[in-house]
This record gives structure tokens, C-alpha cells and sequence, in this order.
């Protein structure tokens, strides 16, 4: 016979821990409150009693006196969170320092973010931080709720939210310009999903820069933001007749599959007879198989500038919105270089 299983032990309450601790109800919310005014033994003996017990404050009942919850959501793709962790790292770590937590939530792309927005809206959020594209009426429906938005390495578009990224058109168009002065004039770029608005702002950069030569676009593939599909079109695109001798690819995962492509199926010398530049700096990328030359984020410096213009909108919400660009830093490495 099934034995029945054991009730489940009640959560202790501050009513709780002010009977056993023979203190007042007040006195345990004060005890649990940075800077509040009670002597440092009773505070001690709240704690104590309190950890004894098993009681921790309802952040969640605080927020609704306070209408602060001290917790910042973090709208990502899973794009963005396989291939670039260091973003999420630096975000939590700069939202931790500001004493803030970090609700993430993960979509697929840039065009699956609504259902998750509806949910989002029943969180008692201090902001939201969008490392995805939100129209404007999804932007207004939190701001509305009091709860200010920032765009993180999103183009805010005709919205009024406060936005932080790199400038990836300057950092493209660097990459173009060191090429060009390397000698290189046969291009070729691999770019991420058309929706995809990093990738064009990346790829329109490096246009730009041919351009400012004297230089025709180059043709640009759909390499997918992807490591497997950006060395299968470069193969294909080769076996129809392209000859570049130098390509950019909008992140360092294409280029690393041009990287091998060009080395185990086309037998062609890097940098020698094809340069490869990528962007964004992935560990992988700087290692001896690759030794690529690609585009820094300064995602240490976005994540801290994020946090804080977040912070400043909370304390000012009318003020403007301010629309913030950190260069990147071109590192050069063997797969391209030039003087300089």
C-alpha cells in the first residue's frame, strides 16, 4: 500500500520570526532593510532567528509596496546567446553591480518576440534591456507601466527608448578600408538572415567603404550567421566562378567556415591569395587554426553604459532619449593584414 506523502512544511512568515524572536513584526521588516535605524544586536538576533526559521523577505510583496523590484528583464535571441555569451555575462555582471537582478528570457529570433512580451508585462520589472527588435506600441505598452526600455545592440527605429551599441557600420568600414590598403579589389561578403538588422548594418559598413574607393558593391551570400551554411554557399559560390581575394563576413562564425573551406576544399593560401576578416572577437577565433582579424565589441562598457542610462531614465522618465555608439576596436590578426 502506498505510503501518503508528508505535508509540506509551511513557509516561515516575519510574523513568525516575531514571535520567536520576541520582537515586534515592524522590527523584523526594519531588520531586513539596508540603513534602517535598530541597534546592531537585535539586528543580529532577527537574523539569526530568522535563518533559524527558514524566512526570507517576498521580494515579490516588497515590490508592490516599493514598486521596486529590484530585477531587470533581458530580452535575447538564442542566435545571440549561442554565439555570443560574453553579452549576457557582462550584462549580469553590470546589473549585479548596480544591485539589480537579471530575468532573462530567450526568444528564437527577432520575429518571435511578441508572445513573449504579453507574458512579460505581469512582471514587476525596474526595465527591460532588448537584445531583439520591439516596434514602437510594444515599447510604449511598458513604458506606459512605468518600466523604461533600452535597446542593446538593437537599432531603436522610431521609438523612444534609449539605446547602446557598437558601431558596426564604422568598425565594417574599417576592415574594408585596411583591405583596400592591402591591395585587395576582388570582394566578397557573407551576411546573416535578411531580417537579421545587425548583420546589414555590418555588411553596409564594408559597402560604404568600397564605395569611398572608387569601387563597385561586392556581392554578398546569406551566410546565415552560421559556421556550416557560410562554408557551403563560399564552396558553391567558388564552383560557380567567384575569385575573391579578399571577404568579409559579417561575425567570426562564417568566417571561420570560409577560414576552412578555403583551406581543406580549396586548397587556397590565407592571407596569400584570399584575405578573411570576420566580426565581434569570439575566443575561437583568435586561436592558431584561425588567427583571424575581426572587430572587438566593447561589451564591458555597453553593458555599464546600459545599466546606468536605465537607471537615469527611472530617476528622469521625460527626458529625451539618448542614442549611444562605442566603437569597436579592429584587431588584427594573420588571416588579414595590413600596415598600420
Amino acid at each position: 500500500m502506498p505510503t501518503a506523502s508528508r505535508p509540506r512544511a509551511a513557509r516561515a512568515t516575519s510574523y513568525d520570526v516575531a514571535q520567536a524572536a520576541g520582537v515586534a513584526q515592524s522590527t523584523v521588516s526594519r531588520c531586513f532593510q539596508p540603513g534602517s535605524h535598530i541597534s546592531d544586536d537585535t539586528r543580529e538576533h532577527v537574523l539569526a532567528v530568522a535563518a533559524r526559521l527558514g524566512y526570507a523577505p517576498n521580494a515579490l510583496a516588497r515590490s508592490l509596496i516599493t514598486r521596486r523590484s529590484h530585477a531587470v528583464g533581458v530580452l535575447i535571441t538564442r542566435y545571440t546567446l549561442r554565439s555570443a555569451p560574453a553579452l549576457l555575462y557582462s550584462l549580469g555582471d553590470a546589473l549585479a553591480r548596480a544591485g539589480q537582478h537579471m530575468i532573462l528570457l530567450a526568444v528564437d529570433d527577432d520575429a518571435s518576440v511578441k508572445p513573449v512580451l504579453l507574458g512579460l508585462r505581469g512582471y514587476p520589472l525596474d526595465g527591460l534591456i532588448a537584445c531583439a527588435t520591439l516596434d514602437p506600441a510594444a515599447v510604449q505598452g511598458f513604458t506606459a507601466h512605468g518600466v523604461p526600455v533600452l535597446f542593446f545592440n538593437r537599432s531603436p527605429g522610431e521609438t523612444d527608448a534609449d539605446a547602446v551599441s557598437t558601431d558596426h557600420e564604422a568598425g565594417a568600414r574599417a576592415l574594408a578600408e585596411g583591405m583596400l590598403g592591402a591591395g585587395r579589389r576582388r570582394f566578397l561578403c557573407l551576411g546573416g538572415p535578411a531580417a537579421a538588422p545587425v548583420g546589414r548594418l555590418r555588411i553596409d559598413g564594408f559597402q560604404a567603404g568600397l564605395r569611398a574607393a572608387g569601387l563597385p558593391e561586392a556581392a554578398v551570400l546569406d551566410g546565415g550567421f552560421s559556421y556550416d551554411q557560410a562554408h557551403a554557399v563560399f564552396v558553391d559560390a567558388v564552383a560557380r566562378g567567384a575569385r575573391p581575394d579578399a571577404i568579409f563576413c559579417a561575425n567570426d562564425q562564417m568566417a571561420m567556415g570560409v577560414i576552412d573551406a578555403c583551406r581543406h576544399e580549396l586548397g587556397w593560401k590565407i592571407p596569400d591569395e584570399v584575405m578573411v576578416a570576420g566580426f565581434d572577437d569570439v575566443p575561437e577565433g583568435a586561436r592558431a587554426p584561425y588567427r583571424l582579424t575581426t572587430v572587438r565589441q566593447p561589451i564591458d562598457a555597453m553593458a555599464r553604459q546600459a545599466v546606468e542610462l536605465l537607471r537615469q531614465r527611472r530617476a528622469t522618465p521625460e527626458r529625451r532619449p539618448r542614442r549611444q555608439r562605442l566603437p569597436g576596436e579592429v584587431i588584427i590578426r594573420a588571416s588579414a593584414a595590413w600596415p598600420g
